[in-house]
C-alpha cells in the first residue's frame, strides 16, 4: 500500500492566492459548475460527506496545457484504444506536489509504489481519492486508458503493462496513513498507468468540509 505523511487540517485561505488570476474558475461559470456537479455527483453518494463544498477551481496555464495535451496526444495515439480517455481523479500528493503536477504536469517522479505496481493511480471516485491526496485538494485527470487489463492479483514490483494492455484495472488498494478519510472503506477500483505522459491535469479542486 501507498504510505502517505498527510496533514490532518484544511487547505488554508491563502493557498489560492498566488497564482495566475486567469487560472482560477469563476464561480457559477459554466466551467465551474460542470467541475461542481461532477464531483458532487459522486460525493453525495456518501450521506456523510453530502457537507462538501468546493470553495476555488484552479486550472493550469494555457500555454502549458497546450504543450501536456500535445505530448498527451501523441502518447494517446499509440495506445491499442486511442479513443478510451476518461477523467479521473488522482489518488496522491501533497499540496506541493499537486501544485507541481498542475503547473508542469506529470513527471517519472511522481510514480508510487503501489499494491499493484509503481505507477500512477487513478480512480472515478473523488471519495476514493481523498484517502491518498492532501486534505482539501483533489487533482482531476484526463487519463489514457486505451487497453485496460484487469488485474486482482497484488504485485508491488510491477512497472509495466501485461502484454497486449495499455493500463492496469485493480482491485481495492490497502490505506495505511491514517487521514481525515481513511476511517471510511470505499472499495473502489483504481486505474494504473505506468508512463507519466498517459495522464494530463484539468483541475485542481479546493474544497471545504
Amino acid at each position: 500500500a501507498v504510505v502517505s505523511t498527510q496533514s490532518t487540517g484544511e487547505p488554508k485561505d491563502n493557498m489560492v492566492k498566488a497564482v495566475d488570476t486567469d487560472t482560477i474558475l469563476k464561480v457559477g461559470e459554466e466551467e465551474w459548475r460542470q467541475v461542481e456537479d461532477q464531483f458532487r455527483a459522486e460525493v453525495c453518494k456518501v450521506p456523510s460527506y453530502q457537507s462538501i463544498r468546493i470553495s476555488s477551481v484552479e486550472k493550469p496555464n494555457a500555454t502549458k496545457q497546450n504543450q501536456l495535451r500535445s505530448s498527451f496526444s501523441v502518447r494517446c495515439n499509440a495506445l491499442r484504444d486511442p479513443d478510451l480517455r476518461i477523467r479521473l481523479y488522482y489518488c496522491g500528493g501533497k499540496a506541493g506536489t499537486l501544485h507541481r503536477i498542475l503547473k508542469e504536469g506529470f513527471q517519472p517522479r511522481d510514480m508510487v509504489a503501489g499494491d499493484y505496481g509503481v505507477g500512477l493511480y487513478f480512480t472515478q471516485n473523488p471519495v476514493r481519492a481523498m484517502q491518498y491526496s492532501e486534505p482539501g485538494l483533489l487533482l482531476q485527470c484526463e487519463v489514457g486508458i486505451g487497453m485496460a487489463e484487469s488485474v486482482l492479483k497484488m504485485d508491488q514490483n510491477r512497472n509495466r503493462p501485461p502484454v497486449g494492455y495499455d493500463s492496469v484495472l485493480t482491485g481495492d488498494r490497502n490505506v495505511d496513513h491514517v487521514g481525515i478519510y481513511s476511517h471510511q472503506r470505499h472499495n473502489e477500483l483504481q486505474y494504473l498507468i505506468f508512463d507519466s505522459t498517459q495522464a494530463i491535469p484539468i483541475y485542481l479542486v479546493y474544497f471545504n468540509i
